[in-house]
């Protein structure tokens, strides 16, 4: 027995050392890296790993600048599939042409107030929006005969109500909110009005969505981490009990940012493809993030970084691509999440998108399935919050500065998926990869408060939802062949977002200061690698400029498309809105309000040059620090305060 004991006892302290070898390996990494410089920097081993670098980062960027293309045209595609507008790939925010069914908003960069778009269509321009949503009023009454249920969760902490309204009145403007949209506010029991916010919210917009309610999650549960993936993980456990009477096959789980503009082209082009393939599968749908409402309000260098930030997200969302990873938005089918045990709540979850795609990619032995939907979702930029109101530019860029620092902080301690991809790679080689891997927490746990956690249901709400029948069996473990070439990509891909930003600073760094230092003979194989990695990072250089170029014509787009999104639904008196209204004058007045102050932000000809400049010094400041940073710190511990980015307040 005692033998037992002990043998036990090793294996637990040799599985918390694989583990933690695991979790720090970007750390490790970087501390060979440096001592490979600093002892061998004459070597063979040093010549290859500057190589590979260099080469890993300019195609790196190639592949951005086709993603971003790609994303670019597929966007223009999607809304012209969808009859949103017709579009003609043209620089400036609004597309100018003589098609007459399209509003002249050639001042767009000068007037910024989106409640004058609507002044300036003529009779025709309505007419023809009105005629140019027929596939969303076919998706929308379809609602009973097939259709997805779209549950839309928005995780927030202390989020403005006006950030909220907005987010909810972008949404209640679609053609299928009243049929197909079920809202669940996620509040965290931490903040001190979350209750009394979400009732408000309910108050104001229940009559424009099918349902909606919110949830609470409870701060001091144990093992937990703070932030979005464990909120999102107790309002997804409370509402997939609402779907028991429903085939879980017909549901489609949304997680948002509380500040996200999702255009009704996203939800109709996921109702399209359920239809058509239907959705009792393990599917992932992305679209890409653009930062088009308070960008020129910022401090250059956050702009840029969010920028970079976007691009890195775009990169992997051509058709052809093999791995797509989301960034802040994704939908998934009700019948992944619940084969993948909904979100993961502890420290490695920091990173709630990526960190949710790589459990569905590893507990579905790589059958993951990843959809890109061609429509913006629309972010804003990090700000300081209503303290800025009164401050100077120079201080407000100071403030913008130090609160995206303090995010790039949070992005970046998102490199403990590595060792989480690790430990499942081996798992998968090893053939001990566990699909039916217990959830830190036990359900019942969850959903034992279950009647606490929503309002008073509607009488429609109740029908559909409140039953004593229990939950679908899950599905069968899966057990076809793992296909290696997409976890040898997605392994790349994570050596890219976590590795190769602080290998390559340091590298660039060693490059540059190492003839200084040391004398480099003219004819050794280093000053030659020297002499040709000078001439990569000028083509990485080059390559970043091409993709900014790129993204100004997809930003512009993406711009056009909210702005044609919200003058439909404010200029349209048969659209959208005005069925609710007669029944709702008050919900529809709050919707109109919210819509004609939503924010903008066009690109104007100086801020793209400004932008194309600091993009070293951004890159540096909001990546590469804060990544080495991270690695530093998690090898003492895996621990983070989780801090809610600060987003701009409307000035009253």
């Amino acid at each position: 027995m005692r033998v037992l004991s002990i043998s036990a006892k090793f294996s637990a302290n040799l599985r918390s050392l694989f583990n933690y070898a695991c979790r720090c390996t970007p750390g490790i990494s970087t501390l060979l890296v440096t001592a490979l410089i600093i002892f061998g920097h004459d070597s063979l081993c040093f010549v290859a790993l500057t190589l590979i670098c260099h080469v890993f980062v300019v195609s790196y960027t190639v592949r951005s600048c086709y993603g971003m293309y790609a994303t670019w045209k597929g966007m223009i595609r999607t809304a012209d599939e969808y009859r949103m507008t017709t579009l003609f790939p043209v620089s400036s925010p609004i597309s100018r042409s003589s098609a007459p069914s399209r509003c002249a908003r050639d001042n767009i960069v000068d007037d910024l107030t989106v409640s004058d778009v609507s002044s300036e269509c003529d009779e025709h321009d309505i007419e023809s929006s009105v005629s140019s949503c027929d596939v969303g009023e076919i998706l929308e009454t379809m609602g009973d005969s097939g259709a997805p249920i779209h549950a839309i969760f928005v995780p927030n902490y202390k989020e403005s109500l006006d950030t909220l309204r907005e987010t909810l009145s972008m949404l209640a403007s679609h053609a299928m909110a009243r049929s197909s949209y079920d809202i669940y506010l996620a509040m965290e029991a931490q903040e001190n009005d979350a209750e009394s916010k979400a009732s408000t919210l309910i108050s104001e917009f229940s009559p424009m969505f099918r349902y909606i309610t919110y949830t609470v999650h409870p701060g001091d549960l144990p093992g937990e981490a703070r932030g979005k993936s464990s909120n999102l993980a107790w309002a997804t456990r409370a509402a997939s009990r609402r779907y028991r009477t429903l085939l879980q096959s017909n549901v489609v789980f949304t997680a948002m940012d509380a500040d996200t503009h999702l255009l009704a082209s996203y939800f109709q082009t996921i109702t399209a493809h359920c239809l058509r393939e239907g959705t009792d599968n393990y599917t992932m749908f992305v679209p890409p993030i653009v930062f088009d409402r308070n960008a020129h309000n910022i401090a250059p260098f956050v702009r840029c970084a969010d920028m970079l930030w976007s691009a890195a997200g775009i990169a992997g969302l051509y058709e052809t691509s093999q791995i797509r990873t989301p960034t802040s938005v994704y939908s998934v089918t009700l019948t992944l999440v619940r084969y993948v045990d909904f979100w993961d709540t502890g420290p490695e979850a920091i990173g709630e998108d990526l960190h949710m795609y790589l459990k569905c990619f590893f507990r579905t032995r790589g059958q993951l399935k990843t959809v890109t939907v061609y429509s913006p979702a629309s972010h804003c930029n990090v700000e300081h919050g209503a303290a800025t109101a009164n401050m100077n530019i120079g201080q407000r860029w100071m403030l913008s500065s130090q609160a995206r620092f303090k995010q790039a902080g949070r992005h970046m301690w998102g490199i403990v998926d590595s060792g989480y991809a690790i430990r499942h790679t081996i798992a998968l080689i090893t053939g001990r990869n566990d699909n039916t891997e217990s959830s830190e927490y036990v359900q019942d746990g969850y959903l034992e408060q279950d009647e606490e956690l929503s309002l008073d249901l509607p009488e429609k709400a109740s029908a559909i939802y409140i039953s004593s029948v229990s939950p679908s069996p899950p599905p069968g473990r899966i057990t076809t062949k793992v296909p290696w070439k997409r976890v040898v990509i997605l392994l790349h891909r994570l050596y890219e977002a976590h590795f190769l930003p602080v290998h390559y600073f340091v590298d660039v760094m060693a490059c540059s200061f190492l003839p200084m230092v040391v004398t480099v003979p003219t004819s050794s194989l280093l000053s030659t690698v020297l002499v040709y990695t000078n001439h990569l990072r000028k083509a990485a250089a080059f390559g970043v400029i091409f993709q900014m170029a790129i993204y100004e014509r997809l930003h512009s787009t993406a711009l056009h498309l909210r702005l044609q999104s919200i003058q439909t639904a404010l200029s349209s008196p048969s659209y959208h809105i005005s069925p609710i209204s007669k029944s709702s004058p008050k919900s529809s007045e709050i919707v109109r309000r919210s819509l004609q102050q939503v924010d903008i932000s066009p690109r104007g000809r100086w801020i793209n040059c400004l932008d194309y400049v600091l993009f070293p010094i951004a890159g540096t400041v909001f990546g590469a620090i804060p990544a080495i940073k991270a690695q530093i710190l998690q090898f003492w511990s895996t621990s983070f305060v989780y801090e809610v980015s600060s987003k701009p307040v409307r000035s009253q």
